[in-house]
């Protein structure tokens, strides 16, 4: 599945994930984030993977958004990306 994330969404990600991984699965996405950053390729990722992404994003943007409100708009954009990629915005 592809992530069509902008280099300025790519280290929005990165950086929510500084301390590194955790998890192995962690850490691939970590390397493929890496990669498509690096040489400007596609992010080409697991359903998964995507998952984990929306975890970061869930835990830094300080929660479930079923109902809550973000203020910063870049992060607004970049979390309507993830969970379309997975359905969510249905």
């Amino acid at each position: 599945m592809h992530l069509n994330l902008t280099e300025r969404e790519l280290r929005m990600v990165l950086d929510w994930r500084r301390r590194g991984a955790f998890f192995p699965d962690e850490d691939r996405v970590l390397r493929k984030l890496r990669h498509a950053l690096d040489a400007g390729e596609p992010l080409d990722l697991s359903r998964l993977q995507v998952q984990i992404i929306h975890g970061w994003a869930e835990e830094q943007l300080g929660g479930p958004y079923g109902g809550g409100e973000m203020t910063n708009p870049e992060e607004a954009v970049l979390f309507r990306k993830i969970r379309d990629a997975l359905g969510y915005n249905d």
